[in-house]
């Protein structure tokens, strides 16, 4: 009689544990985060670049802040490696901002 009972309780060990891991798959309540709109946003997210000085400008801004934040993590490389970073992330920087002439000249040209 324990032979035929062992594979029954298996049985329903397994579709218990079956079911409970179906359960568990499927999606609860999710209810979104408050939104806070005591603030505005920023005037400077509405104004657009559609000059090929603003979009020179934004290309410099973006340079000087990928400049920042190389150099800040540099900061944390180890005295011998930390000068070998700074001089790629000032490579870069020059990179980038020689691609930023290139587009202005081809976007004043249009």
């Amino acid at each position: 009689m324990k032979t035929t009972r062992q594979p029954r309780l298996l049985l329903q060990i397994l579709l218990i544990a079956g079911l409970s891991m179906a359960a568990s798959m499927l999606p609860g309540r999710v209810l979104a985060a408050e939104e806070d709109v005591s603030q505005n946003d920023p005037s400077r997210w509405y104004q657009l670049d559609d000059t090929p000085a603003l979009h020179y400008r934004n290309l410099l801004k973006e340079a000087r802040a990928a400049y920042t934040q190389a150099r800040q993590e540099c900061n944390m490389l180890t005295d011998a490696t930390k000068i070998s970073c700074r001089k790629d992330a000032r490579q870069h920087y020059q990179d980038d901002k020689a691609r930023a002439k290139r587009i202005l000249k081809l976007l004043s040209n249009q």
